[in-house]
C-alpha cells in the first residue's frame, strides 16, 4: 500500500481547487490485498499496511448491503454491479477511513465488536457526503491456468477462452466443460473417469481410455463399447459426488468392475436422473469509489477530493455454485423456468 499522504503531496502540484482542496486522480490501493469482515451492525473491506508506515484504509458499510451465508463469506448479488452512497457524518453507516497508527496494525484490528484502543491512532481522515460506492462481482477463476470446475484439467485443456465463445460442451446440456463436473454427461464425474489406478489402457494424451477407441473416458459416453451408454449402466440411485469417492461404482455381477467399465455386462437401467453439478468457484469484488472527499478529522478542515478512488480488489473462494443441466427437471433453475413457462401459458390462456 502506498501512503495516502505521499500520493497527495506528489500530485498537489499537478492541480488544485479554488477553495484549497486537492484534486487527485488516479491514485489508488489496487496492489493492496483487501480483507473483509462481518460485523454486529455494519460490515466492513480493508487493508493493512505495516511496512514503510502503519497505516490502513477501510470501507464500513450497512450490513444489508451485501448478503452474507452461515460461514461470514458473500453471497454473490444476482447483479453484476451494485452500489451505495457514503453518508459522510462521520459516525454514519457508510464511510470510509484512512488512519495513520503509532505501532504495528494487528490482523484483527477490525473484526472486533468493540475497536481496540491501541495501536494508537495518529492520524485520520474521513469521507464526507457526495460519494457514490461501486462494487463489481466477477470470477476470480476465468483464467487460462485455472481449473473452475475442479477435475484435474485446467480451463484451456477444457475448451476455454478468454472472449467466452464457442465454449466447448462435450455433451450439449448447456454447461461448458471447464464449469461441468460430467464432461460427457454420463453421471461419471470427470476426476473419477480420468483416476487410473487398475492400469487401463489409455490413449496418446495418456488419458484413461478403457475401449481404447481414442477417445478418452471422460468425454466417451459409452467407455466399455458394450453398446449401452454409460449412464444406463450407472446405478440412478446413487448419483451424489459428495456421498462417496466413487458414487457410480455399479458391478451386477459383484466381481468389483462396475458395468460402465465391463463389455460383457450389458444391462441397461433406463433412467432420467443427473449427477449435481456443484462446484466451487472464485468471485472478485472490485471496489471504485467516486467523487470522494476526505476531511482530516484534527479540525483544520483539510480536504482531499479524488475523482475516482481505486479501493482496490477482495477476492473470495470456495463458494457454491449450482449449474443445471438442460434436461434435468429435478434442478431448482429448471424447475424455476418451468414454472416461469407454465404461468406464461396459464396468462395467455386466461387472455
Amino acid at each position: 500500500m502506498r501512503r495516502l499522504l505521499f500520493g497527495l503531496f506528489s500530485l498537489a502540484l499537478f492541480a488544485s481547487c479554488d477553495d484549497g482542496e486537492i484534486i487527485v486522480t488516479n491514485f489508488d490501493f489496487e496492489d493492496s490485498t483487501v480483507n473483509f469482515c462481518e460485523g454486529t451492525n455494519k460490515n466492513v473491506f480493508y487493508s493493512v499496511n505495516n511496512n514503510d508506515v502503519f497505516e490502513s484504509i477501510s470501507l464500513e458499510f450497512r450490513n444489508s448491503v451485501l448478503e452474507i451465508d452461515d460461514e461470514g463469506k458473500i453471497v454473490p448479488p444476482e447483479e453484476e454491479e451494485i452500489s451505495f452512497n457514503l453518508t459522510g457524518d462521520g459516525s454514519g453507516d457508510n464511510r470510509i477511513i484512512y488512519r495513520i497508527f503509532r505501532a504495528e496494525v494487528p490482523n484483527d484490528y477490525f473484526c472486533n465488536v468493540v475497536p481496540p484502543s491501541q495501536p494508537a491512532v495518529v492520524e485520520e481522515w474521513i469521507s464526507g457526503t457526495g460519494a457514490t460506492v461501486y462494487i463489481t462481482r466477477s470470477f476470480g477463476d476465468e483464467t487460462g491456468q485455472a481449473d473452475a470446475d475442479g477435475d484435474g484439467l485446467n480451463n484451456i485443456q477444457e475448451g476455454w477462452n478468454a472472449e467466452g465463445t464457442n465454449l466447448t460442451d462435450t455433451d450439449g446440456d448447456g454447461i461448458p466443460d471447464y464449469l461441468d463436473v460430467d464432461d460427457d454427461g454420463d453421471n461419471v464425474l470427470t476426476r473419477i473417469e480420468r483416476e487410473n489406478d487398475n492400469n487401463d489402457p489409455v490413449n496418446a494424451d495418456g488419458e484413461r481410455d478403457t475401449d481404447e477407441d481414442g477417445i478418452p473416458n471422460y468425454l466417451d459416453n459409452d467407455d466399455d463399447d458394450d453398446g449401452v451408454l454409460t449412464r444406463y449402466e450407472v446405478d440412478p440411485n446413487d448419483l451424489d459426488p459428495s456421498s462417496l469417492e466413487n458414487p457410480t461404482l455399479f458391478s451386477s455381477t459383484g466381481d468389483g468392475i462396475a458395468n460402465y467399465l465391463n463389455d460383457e455386462q450389458t444391462i441397461e437401467t433406463l433412467h432420467n436422473e443427473f449427477i449435481d453439478n456443484k462446484i466451487n468457484r472464485r468471485y472478485n469484488y472490485r471496489i471504485i469509489v467516486e467523487d470522494l472527499k476526505f476531511t482530516k478529522q484534527d479540525g483544520s478542515g483539510e480536504s482531499i477530493l479524488y475523482d475516482s478512488f481505486d479501493f482496490g480488489t477482495y477476492s473470495e473462494s470456495g463458494i457454491e455454485v449450482v449449474l443445471c443441466p438442460d434436461g434435468d427437471p429435478d434442478c431448482p433453475e429448471n424447475d424455476e423456468t418451468t414454472d416461469e413457462t407454465e404461468e406464461e401459458t396459464d396468462e395467455e390462456t386466461t387472455n
